[in-house]
């Protein structure tokens, strides 16, 4: 073993002990460090070391063997065995820092490993844990300087143009927004995004804000990076991506808020596991920023209006117009709602005649369009 160097080093090192490639995770199952040397001992591995992650098949197949459970409360080399998966079997082993788990290390070892190298696995423990506790102090440090960093960007300003000047940030940039459906998802973005930035574009920023994430990227590339990404993470699918305005990389106020609105509009209805701009959702953003007139002033609009006639009447004249908005005319609307065209024309007439509603009023379709997508 060595003494000195970084989790790589380790590994590395490691590995030439036990003859066996190694890596090193997290709790979560994202790589930390791994082997140098041999990497294609099974495809589990290279998906995992180029995804950064052991992909959602493989890790669903080894938390059935109950292994995580046992990393939890175990200090002994625990076997993992799945022929059925094509996977060489893999020793590992706890890594805890003061009681708590905080990582363990995996060997691909065909037929699991002798007393020595189980042994072996034992002895690298407190080194790692060491390792693991400076890189982290190290990584909270690298945190709180990249949060300053992506909060003053874009904030804009005379301290955004210099924190763009001294990090050469030349040409046009986007903000973007990422939003889960946790701060525990969140949280598991926030170190393979950072990974996944530093290889593929060194200038660009990301950190942890306001219960999301933020960060910085070239425009030009801005799309491809983020998709990249996310066909690579195996969360994706937790992950509302918004991107925002191509500006200045020391004028990205509004391309922050731009992208906060996409993200936000993508995770209202659900929309995950890809990058989206304005141009994308620019309907549902427009939805979205009028919600709040709509709310203040529903008893004005004319929806409001076809309804109160509907709940006093039961003449269904919401579904008969939200039918004619969407197909733009009555006999494709009265093909929808089965009926006759006729009856579609009355709902009509006397929407306009019984509720002041005329849908031959372009400004009047345009309200109940928004009113409507907004309902729904």
């Amino acid at each position: 073993m060595v003494d000195d160097g970084d989790l790589f080093d380790l590994s590395t090192s490691l590995a030439g002990l036990l003859r066996a490639p190694v890596t090193i995770e997290d709790p979560d199952t994202i790589v930390i460090a791994y082997s140098g040397g041999d990497q294609d001992v099974d495809q589990a591995r290279i998906s995992t070391i180029l995804g950064r992650q052991v992909p959602v098949h493989y890790r669903e197949a080894i938390a059935a063997t109950g292994v995580f459970e046992k990393l939890r409360t175990s200090d002994e080399v625990i076997t993992v065995d799945l022929p059925e998966e094509h996977m060489v079997a893999r020793a590992v082993v706890a890594v805890r820092d003061d009681g708590q788990l905080v990582g363990s290390i995996w060997a691909a070892i065909p037929g699991g490993p002798s007393p020595d190298q189980a042994q072996i696995l034992r002895e690298a423990v407190p080194q790692v844990a060491a390792r693991l506790r400076a890189e982290r102090d190290l990584a909270d440090r690298g945190r709180r300087e990249r949060a300053d960093l992506v909060t003053t960007l874009l904030a804009g300003g005379d301290a955004a143009d210099e924190v763009a000047a001294d990090r050469t940030m030349a040409g046009e940039w986007v903000a973007f927004s990422i939003r889960a459906a946790s701060s525990e998802a969140i949280r598991r973005t926030v170190g393979p995004l950072t990974l996944h930035l530093s290889a593929i574009a060194p200038s660009a920023l990301c950190a942890a804000h306001d219960g999301g994430l933020l960060g910085v990227l070239p425009a030009a590339s801005a799309v491809r990076i983020l998709d990249d990404f996310l066909r690579r993470f195996g969360a994706r699918d937790e992950l509302a991506v918004g991107i925002g305005t191509p500006a200045e990389a020391g004028d990205l106020a509004e391309s922050r808020a731009v992208a906060d609105q996409v993200a936000e509009a993508l995770a209202r209805r659900g929309r995950r596991g890809a990058a989206a701009s304005l141009k994308d959702v620019f309907a549902d953003v427009l939805v979205d920023r009028l919600d709040g007139f709509l709310n203040r002033h529903k008893e004005s609009s004319p929806l409001t209006l076809l309804r109160e006639h509907d709940r006093t009447h039961e003449s269904e004249l919401v579904v008969a117009v939200s039918a004619f908005l969407d197909k733009g005319e009555v006999s494709a609307a009265a093909e929808v709602l089965k009926v006759h065209p006729n009856t579609v024309r009355n709902r009509l007439r006397r929407a306009r005649e019984s509720c002041g509603v005329d849908l031959g009023d372009p400004a009047t379709r345009l309200a109940l369009m928004i009113a409507l997508r907004s309902a729904r």
